[in-house]
């Protein structure tokens, strides 16, 4: 199965793929946020399944931001004939950035990617917590 990871931000949108029978998460584009660009986008990547994640407050509230998504993902659904599903992303881009600092990218070259490897992170998550993986069968 092929899952796209979406992260949604007002300026930019990260993106990740991974096909379940791999087990890997990877961050493949930084996308504007424009609706259409991103509908154009997964038209190509013909995903059987999205995740967005959504920002929600410590308390565990939705707050603006997580409505300000939940609207994009209320868009994608009225276009789209695809399962999408939800992740808390809290604390994804603070950890891609802590990832990408760790290993030496500066901060241009972290700006360029940042969002796309939080997207990759929650698509980790998402795999790990709801996908049974084929090694799963053997344990």
């Amino acid at each position: 199965m092929r899952i796209v990871a979406l992260d949604y931000g007002e300026k930019r949108i990260g993106v990740a793929v991974a096909q379940t029978e791999v087990g890997i998460a990877l961050p493949i584009a930084v996308l504007p946020a424009d609706l259409q660009v991103v509908l154009r986008f997964l038209k190509e990547q013909k995903p059987d399944r999205i995740v967005v994640g959504i920002p929600y407050r410590l308390s565990g509230e939705a707050g603006q931001r997580a409505q300000q998504v939940q609207a994009f993902i209320d868009a994608l659904r009225e276009q789209l004939d695809i399962p999408i599903d939800t992740i808390d992303e809290r604390f994804s881009s603070r950890e891609a950035e802590s990832r990408l600092l760790q290993a030496g990218y500066r901060r241009r070259a972290r700006r360029a990617i940042q969002d796309s490897v939080a997207a990759a992170l929650l698509l980790e998550t998402y795999l790990n917590r709801w996908v049974k993986m084929p090694s799963d069968e053997y344990n």
